[in-house]
């Protein structure tokens, strides 16, 4: 056995070992070499030298591997314009460029091509400079085209011109590894047509620069397996990567820790293909020139047996980007839907869809089928104009599907249409967590979200504040279930119905939430335009305003019921109000009022006392009105009654000896009882030592208003105290009484009264 034989099978062995990890780049050990000796480009079998064109012809006949080496740092300028430099056999040839330079002088001719499938073409070190093309603008593989197995190593490839074909092609046996075409390292740069060009072929690209071209940085046809890992492709005057497929898993393309940039048209544009996956991986400022832009990613797909599974994120952003059609930052939308088939998805963990535009709906991303996940991401400044979703627009004639956003802001969103932030059109589901719809704005309806015709809403541990609309402000939902636990609703804006949220649905449930601050025509907090049974519970809702209803405006047909809840404060008017008739409201309890407009009741505290609250404050993912301890929400709900066992802050209920109705538990003062406050203001009183007759006279209404409370005749005793107020008041205004103590009696006599 010959050392070299020895040698390749240890080299084997080794191999199989490691594994398909390693990769040999060199050439096989058996390989001929050729060593090109000038740099002229002749054929001339007697002149004792070896030109790179008489190289090529010698690989192609031989029969066997071949290494061709160029000298170091040289430049072969081809000026024979008959043909490219051919390699034809089905064996590998590896060309070792040493630095040197390729360039063509000949007009619209290839320069390198490999005509054999079943051969092999590797090139390194080499730079490809590209020369005139007036005559073949539509030439294909310009500066390489290869049938067979290609690989391009640090290769430069610059200056090609083939504006209707492509500067790298290569063809053929996709869904295969290793990959048919290969470019690892190296830069691709100043040429124009489809740069890198790929027909039913798998293909991976490893560091390799992309950038600057006139034309595509990428136009595949049916190419899967795609794996490109810490590339740029930035500056090309139409996509960065086109790609096609057949609607199924399988056709799959994985981009990492890549740059995808200032590409004219679009970022990433994908045709029926089957799952685009990124890691690390930025899509930015891409269709910012063209006129038909696709924004950062258009991704169609199908729904058919096991079909497409869509696009899916890891730590990467899509950013900046525009689009003319729906879909600024990523759209996912149909080609060919069957009954049967598994729905794609778009899945984002930790990516950032920010300062995207459209044209038609999804500024951010467009939904057209399928289902969306963020998980602390944020979808922020995105816009569309002439349609709905600012931030995330879906519709679905086919549905169901649903929308998730956890942990993932979404502020200052902008639609022309409907849906500031989100537009979702017949849903399975919409589900909201752990964030922000914040600062967003719609020409039409729903500034934060807008949610037409779907099956439920659920929105968890979050803040709706700061959105403007025509009418729903906050959210405008059309469904059948809607669910708030622990959000709240602060300072939106509408010009019309609902500043907080404006409901058509069968059924809703608020819950430990605040309604603070929001503005509306109608029904400033919350506007009911069905009948939807509407229960608010542990719901605390103040300085709302509206012509009709400050807190809440709902139809006659509505079922809107209040339990445990603090609906005070309203800015202007009534709290509650009817909507094209009478407001049907109902109490279940332990609610304190400012007034008894949305229902009361025996249980209730009807009062116009200041409820003490705190303006909007806290950490987390909303801010929550506190009361003092003085307040006179203070243990209105007794501990037995309590039910639920945290606030909206998390907080234990109770936290003192009872429970406080509205969104916040604290650890209320001890009440004074009403008899032990009016035995503690008879002592106040004979304390001033007053003109006999007069402290005869205070001293009797309080001990007669002392008896009636001690036999529960509240009434009488209200009467009382109204008629001691009004007789100090007389007495301080003729100075029998000085008026600092005056005004304490006057304070203290009216807290019992209003607590009775």
């Amino acid at each position: 056995m010959s050392r070299i034989t020895a040698s390749c099978l240890r080299a084997a062995a080794l191999a199989g070992l490691l594994g398909a990890s390693l990769v040999v780049t060199s050439a096989p050990a058996t390989a001929a070499t050729i060593t090109v000796t000038t740099t002229a480009d002749v054929v001339n079998g007697g002149d004792g030298q070896t030109s790179l064109r008489e190289a090529f012809t010698t690989a192609s006949g031989n029969g066997a591997d071949d290494v061709i080496t160029l000298g170091a740092g040289l430049t072969y300028a081809l000026s024979i314009c008959t043909g490219p430099l051919t390699h034809a056999d089905t064996h590998e040839l590896v060309v070792q460029g040493n630095n040197a330079t390729i360039e063509q002088t000949c007009d619209a001719t290839r320069i390198v091509n490999s005509t054999s499938h079943d051969g092999r073409l590797e090139l390194e070190d080499l730079a490809i400079d590209g020369g005139p093309n007036t005559t073949n603008t539509g030439l294909e593989g310009a500066a390489i085209r290869s049938d067979s197995e290609l690989r391009l190593s640090n290769v430069e490839v610059r200056n090609v011109l083939s504006p209707g074909g492509s500067v790298v092609w290569s063809s053929f046996d996709h869904g295969t590894t290793p990959y048919r075409m290969e470019l690892d390292g190296g830069s691709l740069h100043h040429n124009t047509g489809s740069v890198v060009s790929c027909d039913n072929c798998s293909l991976s690209i490893n560091g390799t620069s992309i950038a600057n071209n006139n034309g595509s940085g990428l136009s595949l046809v049916d190419g899967y397996p795609v794996l490109i890992e810490s590339a740029t492709i930035e500056n090309n005057t139409r996509t960065g990567i086109t790609n096609t497929g057949q609607g199924f898993a399988a056709n799959t393309m994985t981009v990492n820790n890549t740059s995808i940039r200032n590409n004219g048209r679009a970022g990433i544009l994908c045709s029926n293909c089957g799952h685009l996956s990124m890691y690390s991986t930025s899509v930015a400022d891409n269709g910012l020139t063209a006129a038909d832009a696709r924004g950062g990613i258009s991704f169609t797909a199908s729904k058919r047996g096991n079909g497409s599974l869509g696009v899916s994120a890891i730590l990467s952003s899509v950013t900046g980007n525009k689009s003319t059609q729906p879909g600024g930052g990523i759209s996912l939308t149909p080609v060919l839907i069957e009954d049967d088939g598994s729905s794609p998805s778009v899945a984002l963990d930790r990516v950032f869809v920010d300062n995207n535009q459209s044209v038609g709906g999804g500024g951010g991303i467009w939904l057209g089928f399928g289902r969306v996940q963020m998980y602390k991401g944020s979808l922020a400044g995105n816009s569309t104009t002439g349609g709905h979703g600012g931030a995330a627009g879906s519709v679905d004639a086919t549905g169901p599907f649903d929308m998730t956003f956890d942990e993932t802001p979404l502020t200052n969103n902008s639609a022309t249409g409907d849906g500031g932030a989100i537009y979702a059109k017949e849903i399975a589901a919409l589900y909201v967590d752990r964030t922000g719809l914040s600062n967003n704005t719609a020409g039409g309806n729903g500034g934060g979200a807008k949610v037409v015709n779907s099956y439920s809403v659920t929105l968890d541990d979050m803040a709706v504040d700061n959105n403007k609309a025509a009418n729903g402000a906050g959210l405008d939902v059309a469904t059948e279930n809607l669910g708030a636990n622990r959000v709240t609703f602060a300072d939106n804006v509408a010009t019309g119905t609902g500043g907080g949220v404006r409901l058509a649905a069968v059924a809703a449930n608020f819950l430990n939430s605040t309604f603070s601050g929001n503005t509306a025509t109608t029904g400033g907090g919350l506007a009911v335009t069905n009948g939807a049974a509407t229960t608010l519970t542990y719901v605390t809702m103040a300085d709302d305003q509206a012509t009709t209803g400050a807190h809440i405006a709902a139809v006659p047909a509505a079922q809107v019921k209040t339990d445990r809840s603090a609906i005070v404060l309203p800015k202007v008017g009534v709290s509650c109000a009817g909507i094209g008739g009478a407001f049907a409201g109902t109490s279940l309890g332990f609610s304190v009022r400012r007034d008894a407009t949305c229902g009361s009741a025996a249980s209730d505290l009807v009062t116009a006392a200041d409820p003490q609250l705190a303006g909007l404050a806290g950490g987390g993912f909303s801010r929550v009105r506190v009361p003092a301890a003085t307040s006179p929400l203070g243990g209105r709900v007794p501990a037995a009654s309590c039910g639920e066992e945290s606030d909206q802050r998390m907080a234990f209920r109770p936290t003192g000896a009872n429970c406080e109705p509205g969104a916040v538990e604290i650890a209320e003062t001890v009440a004074v009882t009403p008899d032990a406050a009016l035995k503690a203001l008879i002592a106040e009183v004979k304390g001033l030592h007053l003109q006999a007759g007069l402290e005869a006279s205070l001293v009797l209404k309080l001990e007669l208003a002392r008896a009636a409370v001690q036999k529960n005749q509240n009434p009488a005793a209200k009467t009382l105290l109204t008629a001691f107020v009004i007789e100090v008041k007389v007495l301080a205004a003729k100075k029998l009484v000085p008026a600092a103590a005056a005004q304490q009696l006057v304070t203290k006599a009216t807290a019992i009264k209003d607590s009775l």
